[in-house]
Formats: structure tokens, C-alpha cells, sequence
């Protein structure tokens, strides 16, 4: 027999369709205005940051006084030596709170602060000191953030190059000189030297002469300076001025 294929038909009466809902059209946020800064007054400090305050005006508050023309002498020498992003920078001023000094030099600010009393002595100063101090400011410079010696090689060649060979320390210049108490007294625990203090030493130091020759200029506790009675320090180096 050959089978019949018949055609079933089922109805299902409990079928639904089922829809989905209409969402509802949501009205639109309103949004809260920002409050005014009369009314965030009441509720927080408002607190403004300050200006940026310009050198010239930090120099006129302390009594400094800009020489234009010694300015543009030091930038001449700076150029001469191809550092003409460091010239842009100089800044040469006269300072009536110098007393003891000739010169100073602030490589932070680029600045070079001149004694009045230079222009009382022979014509080639204040030119001798302002070199002096530039050399400051150019070793400085080429170090690069490196530690370095204030009169070491660094500055010797700075001086080299800004045309005062074999410049001193030191100046020999006839100013005031004050005298200086000494109030605290160390002593090297490897080689005995007594080295005077106007203020008391913060951390631990070591002798740098000792460093140098023992240890390559590295600090090391061998060379370790020990606080000292004040009595038995007059005793010992009565050569300084002690209180």
C-alpha cells in the first residue's frame, strides 16, 4: 500500500500574540542651571592663585639696582662662548647690602649681584669681579645639575674662557671686614683637624680634605667630624674666632 500523507491542522485557542509594549515618550530633562559664584560663596572658599611675580619687581622690593650696561657686557661674553640661551637670561644688579663681598653669583636666577663700592677702586673693576662671578654662573651651566666645587676646575676653565686666567678666590680689594664669631667646634676623627662653626651642622659631615685624598672626594664615615667642647677648642686653634 502506498502511504497517504495527510495534512494535520492544529488549532491552539490559548496562543496569544504577544506585543510588545509602546514605550510612553519621556518629556525631555531639564537640566539645573550652574550655580553663580555669588551663591558657591556661601558653601566653599574660593581662593585665587596668586600672580606670578617678575624678578625686576623682587629686585626693587630688596633695593637692587639693574645696570643695563654691565647687562649687555656680560651677555657679550656669554655669546662669545656659544652659550647664547644662557646670555638671554643675565641679569647684573647693584646691591647696597653687600658689605664684605665684591660679588655674588645666583645661577638658579641667572643673576649677578655687584658690591657699590667697586666703582671707588681702579678702572678694570667692576669688569674683574663681574667676570669673577659670570665664571660662576657658566661652570654652573656646563655642569649641567652636576655637583661641583665653587673654585674648582669647572670654574678655573669658566675663567679661562671669559679671559681672566689664573683668577683668585679670593678678592684682595680693600672693603670692610667683619668679624665673625665662631659658636661650634668639630673635629675630624681621622686626621685631628679642628674646623670652626658659626651654626651647628645639621646631618653628619665629613672632612673634605680627608675624602679627597683617601676616598676620591666621596664622603665616607671614616672621615666622620665629632662636635668638641668650645673650651677645648679656643685651646687647641686659638688662631679663630671663637664666641
Amino acid at each position: 500500500m502506498v502511504p497517504e500523507y495527510r495534512q494535520l491542522n492544529f488549532e491552539l485557542p490559548d496562543l496569544v500574540e504577544q506585543r510588545r509594549p509602546v514605550k510612553k515618550a519621556r518629556s525631555p530633562r531639564r537640566r539645573s542651571k550652574p550655580a553663580k559664584p555669588a551663591e558657591l560663596l556661601g558653601l566653599f572658599e574660593v581662593v585665587l592663585p596668586p600672580n606670578p611675580v617678575k624678578r625686576e619687581q623682587i629686585a626693587q622690593e630688596r633695593g637692587l639696582k639693574i645696570d643695563v650696561g654691565l647687562t649687555a657686557q656680560a651677555r657679550e661674553l656669554v655669546e662669545a662662548i656659544g652659550l647664547g640661551a644662557l646670555a638671554d637670561q643675565l641679569q647684573v644688579y647693584w646691591n647696597p647690602r653687600l658689605i664684605t663681598t665684591a660679588g655674588l653669583a645666583h645661577h638658579s636666577t641667572s643673576r649677578i649681584d655687584l658690591n657699590t663700592r667697586l666703582i671707588e677702586f681702579p678702572p678694570d673693576e667692576p669688569g674683574r669681579t663681574l667676570r669673577h662671578e659670570l665664571a660662576h654662573i657658566v661652570a654652573h651651566h656646563r655642569a649641567a645639575g652636576r655637583v661641583i666645587q665653587p673654585h674648582g676646575p669647572e670654574w678655573r676653565e669658566a675663567c679661562n674662557a671669559l679671559g681672566i686666567p689664573g683668577e683668585r678666590r679670593c678678592h684682595d680689594l680693600p672693603l670692610a671686614r667683619r668679624s665673625v664669631r665662631r659658636k661650634f667646634a668639630y673635629q675630624c676623627r681621622y686626621c685631628g683637624i679642628i674646623v670652626p662653626r658659626v651654626r651647628k651642622l645639621s646631618r653628619d659631615s665629613a672632612c673634605y680634605p680627608c675624602c679627597r685624598a683617601h676616598n676620591r672626594g666621596r664622603y665616607s664615615r671614616r672621615f666622620l667630624l665629632d662636635p668638641m667642647p668650645l673650651a677645648k677648642a679656643r685651646k687647641l686653634a686659638p688662631e679663630h674666632s671663637w664666641a
